[in-house]
């Protein structure tokens, strides 16, 4: 069985080789693809909205924190809501009663970033 893929390897590489075949294959690797109607997957960027708020409790280990919040312009209008914050790493040293600055994905209401806020005078 090894032989007979060996026999098909070299054929195929004879092949490939010939002088019939060599010319187009590097034709077409010189020739610039078209463009025109080409498709392509595009990583979607989540749109990332801030806000400020207080927060009312947190589970840093599960990655759960819940945040009394202004209004979110764009997003959601003030309220209280538990957000899941990636990575869960993020929530390390907050506690309740902190008054914070964060950023949201705006698709999945995911905590991408969290900042204590400046104290109000």
């Amino acid at each position: 069985m090894f032989r007979d893929r060996l026999a098909v390897l070299a054929a195929a590489m004879a092949f490939a080789a010939t002088p019939a075949v060599a010319p187009r294959i590097a034709l077409a690797q010189s020739r610039p693809i078209p463009l025109s109607g080409l498709i392509v997957a595009q990583a979607e960027v989540p749109k990332l909205f801030r806000g400020a708020g207080k927060i009312v409790a947190v589970d840093a280990p599960s990655g759960f924190v819940t945040i009394s919040h202004e209004a979110i312009p764009g997003l959601m209008d003030a309220m209280t809501m538990q957000f899941e914050a990636k990575p869960a790493k993020l929530l390390e040293g907050y506690k309740g009663g902190d008054r914070v600055e964060f950023e949201l994905d705006g698709k999945t209401y995911s905590l991408l970033a969290i900042g204590k806020a400046p104290e109000l005078k």
